[in-house]
């Protein structure tokens, strides 16, 4: 891993996602959310700095699996391509932090073809919910806290979106405008249960949007609405 600046991301995130995170015809529905729990949101947030504000920002990558619970990222360790509400694969990607104010971080992750340097970014505003230990995360109940990085219907890399590497970045602002970021090579793979051949499908080198992919038997769209307890929730 690395911790660095990175300008780059965002101008990556000015790239239209509207093609990306578009459903399959193949994608079966995904299950309705449930309403959102009332909280401050970002802009109502009174959470408490976690560890020492003074200090230089710390966090490590988590991910979630097709359980949904979360796990963290390491250099070498596979990221999964989920079935999200909107349709197509994302990958949830979030953060565990500390020396920053949980409230309003803007969360901002990406996914690049090593090969062709072609990304697919995404951003949101979310506040992280305290673990008690100076430290703060994103909620694994809650996908609105985790970045949902757009990588099938597969239009923009010329390789497989799965068991092969690419680079996972994901950049944390806090409100004050002070940022951390790090990136990690990652294998994405397709291993959420019913869904794998339909993941695999759409998510191969030289995939054409609207190819019919195998239907999936399997329950996806994800858990979780927006908000979260002790004032944590996602925008």
């Amino acid at each position: 891993m690395r911790l660095r600046h990175l300008a780059p991301l965002g101008a990556l995130l000015i790239l239209p996602l509207g093609l990306i995170t578009g459903g399959c015809p193949g994608d079966p529905e995904p299950p309705p959310q449930p309403p959102p729990t009332p909280d401050g949101g970002p802009t109502g947030c009174k959470l408490e700095p976690l560890g020492d504000p003074t200090a230089p920002i710390e966090f490590e990558i988590i991910a979630l699996d097709p359980e949904y619970q979360a796990y963290p990222v390491s250099d070498g360790d596979v990221v999964h391509n989920l079935f999200p509400p909107q349709g197509g694969r994302v990958i949830f990607a979030g953060v565990r932090a500390t020396n920053l104010d949980p409230c309003a971080v803007q969360l901002a992750g990406a996914i690049r073809d090593p090969v062709s340097q072609q990304a697919r970014p995404e951003s949101r505003t979310t506040n992280l919910k305290p673990l008690g230990d100076g430290w703060g995360a994103s909620i694994e109940s809650d996908i609105s806290t985790f970045s949902n990085i757009p990588t099938c219907p597969n239009q923009w890399s010329s390789r497989d979106l799965y068991d092969a590497p690419y680079e996972l970045t994901v950049q944390i602002t806090e409100r004050t405008g002070r940022t951390a970021s790090k990136t990690v090579q990652v294998v994405p793979v397709c291993e959420e249960a019913g869904l794998i051949d339909d993941c695999r499908c759409m998510c191969k080198g030289g995939y054409v949007l609207g190819e019919a992919c195998a239907p999936g038997s399997g329950s996806g769209g994800g858990s979780g609405g927006a908000g979260g307890a002790d004032g944590a929730g996602g925008g």
